[in-house]
């Protein structure tokens, strides 16, 4: 088992692109054709030559995260794993259930990128999850701060709340994410492309489509169903790595990149007894990850104004 191999139907599911080899920095120059180069000619007029168009560079900067967890033998010396064995009684000092604990960190480990895939924030000081890398959110809220994303470049729309409908005539929910997708640039409509909503606001276009036409939408194995209104080119994508707010995306598959370091070291977890007491042991894993937006044109992104909230569903407790 390996993060990536956790990772990688999640990350399918959202259109990202999962890049490994990234070390430290991976530089992207996209091409910006400026438009409306043509003129009419006549002669003897003057001629101002027009710009072609602008280079933009866009990083996906990767940042070191790593989980250590500290165990002893004895915490299980109670519990059977086999026909008179004890865990109490081992004396390799080698932990009975190691190959438990190294498949539990590895799918913790992933489970916890997934919980942070969208409102991680790099922090230091922010000894969790949410400290390990810039996510899809904090990405989006800096472009929105830097006003690269708004409501005159077109590639913000505004929705309103989108709420689980009040009654059986309540049809808002389904109209609002309809009216959304038809306010996307031309070239955005014309396109093969996912909404990427959270798995709440899924739930309310499903009731509201139910109270409209009287029947629940089809669903395919990726629980994805058709917008309906889009002549199948847009796809629902319900995401439990969204959280739970008001937040949704509409862009291309593949616009969103997941960079990681090499996968030959995201298979290594390492078992270690460097204590003075050889009960103790001690796994460790840690590997390099960050997210890029590709592109921000209204020709292949938009989101409208509502506001991320976060959820952590990894593993099976918190303390």
């Amino acid at each position: 088992m390996l993060p990536y191999a956790v990772l990688r139907e999640v990350l399918g599911l959202h259109g990202i692109n999962l890049m490994p080899g990234i070390q430290n920095k991976d530089v992207m120059t996209s091409f910006y054709r400026k438009q409306g180069i043509l003129r009419p000619y006549y002669a003897g007029m003057t001629i101002v030559p027009s710009d072609v168009g602008k280079a933009k560079e866009n990083t996906l900067e990767t940042f070191k995260s790593f989980a250590s967890v500290k165990d002893n033998i004895q915490n299980y010396k109670t519990i059977s794993v086999g026909p008179d064995v004890l865990l109490g009684k081992n004396q390799t000092k080698k932990h009975p259930w190691e190959m438990v604990m190294l498949s539990s960190i590895i799918r913790t480990f992933a489970e916890d990128i997934i919980d942070v895939l969208f409102p991680a924030t790099r922090d230091t000081g922010d000894q969790s999850p949410t400290g390990a890398f810039n996510g899809y959110d904090t990405l989006i809220d800096l472009l929105v701060a830097a006003s690269e994303i708004s409501l005159t470049i077109g590639n913000l729309v505004n929705t309103g709340t989108l709420a689980a409908p009040t009654d059986g005539n309540d049809t808002d929910c389904a109209d609002i994410l309809l009216a959304f997708w038809r306010s996307a640039h031309p070239q955005l409509k014309v396109a093969k492309s996912i909404l990427l909503v959270p798995s709440d606001i899924g739930d309310h276009y499903d009731d509201a489509y139910f109270n409209k036409y009287k029947t629940k939408p089809i669903v395919d194995e990726f629980n994805r169903s058709e917008l309906h209104g889009t002549g199948g080119r847009c796809k629902i994508v319900r995401s439990n790595a969204m959280g739970t707010g008001q937040r949704i995306i509409l862009t291309v598959p593949g616009n969103l990149d997941f960079g990681m370091d090499t996968l030959s070291d995201a298979d290594f977890v390492q078992v270690r007894t460097p204590y003075v007491d050889p009960n103790d042991i001690q796994f460790w894993i840690q590997g390099d990850y960050g997210c890029r937006i590709r592109e921000i044109h209204p020709k292949v992104f938009q989101i409208n104004e509502g506001v991320p909230v976060a959820n952590a569903l990894s593993g099976d407790y918190v303390s």
